[in-house]
C-alpha cells in the first residue's frame, strides 16, 4: 500500500512496491510530484491507525460491580473475562487486571461473577442492623449533636449580637442621611460596607443551622438504610446495586479464599463499628441518657459526629432515595 509508506509525503516521490517470491518490497524512486498533499496522508495515517487499534482492543465488559471490587492479594481491580468452552457455553469471571495484563506477580485465579454477587448480597445481610440497634445509634448520635450545637451556642449569640449593632448602625445612617448630616457618597459607601459584613455573619449563622440539620436528616437517612440494606439491594436492578456499592464501599477486596474485606465509605465505617454499637446499647440502657463510662474511655464522646459530617454525608443523598423509595416499586432484577 503505497498510502502506508513512511516516504511516500515526499514532495516529488514516487514509491512502488514489488513483491516477489523471497524478496521483500523494492522502492524506485520517482520524478512525478507527490499523488496526495502531506496533510491528507497524515490525515490517512491517523484513520488506519485508529482502525487497527480499535480491531487489536480488548473488548469491554461492562458490570456494576466493576470498580468497586479487587484484587485481595495485589490490590489491582477485578475485571470482567467471559471464556467460552468448546461446547459454545460462556462463563463469565472476574480476575485480577494486574495479574491479566501482566503488571504485578499476583496469582489470584479467575472466580465465577455469580459467587462474587453472592459474597456481596450475604455481606449485606450480615451487616444489616435490627431495629433497635438503629434507635440505639439514632438517640447516641442526635445527643451527641445536641451537645455540639449547645457548646456552640456563645459563638452564635456573638455573631447574633454583631449582627443586631449592624443592623442598628444602618438604621441610624439612614437616619443622619434624611436629616442632611452625612453626604450621599459616605452613606453609599458605608452602607455597602455594613452590607458586606451582614452577608457575611447571615452566611454564617445559616450555616450553624442548616450544617446540623443536613447532618442529622442525613444520618436518619444512613440509619434507614442501614436497617434495611439487605432487602433493598436484593430488589435493586444492576443500576440501584451499583449506587448502594459506591454509598457504602470506598473498596470492596475478595481474597484468595474468597472472603471479602471491606473499606466502608463515610459514615457507614462508624455506624458499623462493633465498639460504636456498643457504647450505643449502654447509652440506651443508661436511664439518664448520659455518656457510659465505657464511651467515655475509648475518647468517642466528643467524636462520633466525625463519622457523619456533612460532607460525607452529602454525596449519599442519591442512593438515600433508595430507601425512601415504596419498596413495591423497586426494580426487581
Amino acid at each position: 500500500m503505497i498510502l502506508e509508506s513512511s516516504r511516500f509525503p515526499s514532495t516529488r516521490c514516487w514509491i512502488l512496491r514489488v513483491q516477489e517470491p523471497g524478496s521483500g518490497p523494492t522502492r524506485y524512486k520517482g520524478t512525478h510530484p507527490a499523488l496526495v498533499p502531506p496533510e491528507v496522508w497524515y490525515q490517512v495515517q491517523s484513520v488506519l491507525t485508529a482502525h487497527k487499534t480499535a480491531a487489536e482492543a480488548t473488548q469491554v465488559h461492562d458490570h456494576y460491580l466493576k470498580g468497586t471490587i479487587h484484587c485481595g492479594q495485589c490490590g489491582s481491580r477485578l475485571i470482567v473475562s467471559n471464556a467460552k468452552n468448546r461446547h459454545g457455553n460462556v462463563y463469565c469471571y472476574f480476575v485480577c487486571s494486574g495479574r491479566h495484563s501482566k503488571r504485578t506477580n499476583c496469582t489470584r485465579g479467575a472466580i465465577l461473577i455469580e459467587d462474587v454477587e453472592k459474597l456481596i448480597e450475604d455481606y449485606y445481610t450480615r451487616v444489616q442492623i435490627s431495629p433497635a440497634q438503629r434507635d440505639a445509634l439514632s438517640g447516641m448520635l442526635h445527643h451527641e449533636f445536641d451537645r455540639l450545637m449547645a457548646a456552640e451556642t456563645d459563638e452564635l449569640d456573638r455573631l447574633t449580637t454583631h449582627r443586631d449593632r449592624l443592623e442598628h448602625e444602618q438604621d441610624r445612617l439612614m437616619q443622619a442621611h434624611y436629616a442632611d448630616a452625612i453626604p450621599l457618597p459616605v452613606l453609599k459607601r458605608e452602607q455597602d460596607r455594613i452590607l458586606g459584613e451582614l452577608d457575611r455573619l447571615n452566611r454564617r449563622i445559616n450555616a450553624h443551622h442548616g450544617d446540623y440539620a443536613d447532618a442529622r436528616a442525613h444520618l436518619d437517612d444512613a440509619l434507614g438504610l442501614l436497617a434495611n440494606c439487605a432487602d433493598i439491594y436484593q430488589r435493586c436492578d444492576d443500576a440501584n446495586r451499583r449506587l448502594c456499592n459506591q454509598a457504602f464501599f470506598t473498596k470492596v477486596y475478595i481474597d484468595e479464599d474468597d472472603e471479602l474485606r471491606v473499606e466502608n465509605n463515610r459514615p457507614f465505617e462508624m455506624l458499623l463499628d462493633p465498639e460504636v454499637n456498643a457504647n450505643a446499647l449502654n447509652w440506651t440502657q443508661n436511664g439518664d441518657k448520659a455518656r457510659t463510662p465505657a464511651n467515655d474511655s475509648v475518647g468517642k464522646g466528643s467524636s462520633l459526629v466525625r463519622g457523619v459530617d456533612v460532607k460525607g454525608l452529602e454525596s449519599l443523598s442519591d442512593p438515600f432515595a433508595l430507601h425512601r423509595t415504596n419498596r413495591d416499586d423497586l426494580p426487581i432484577t
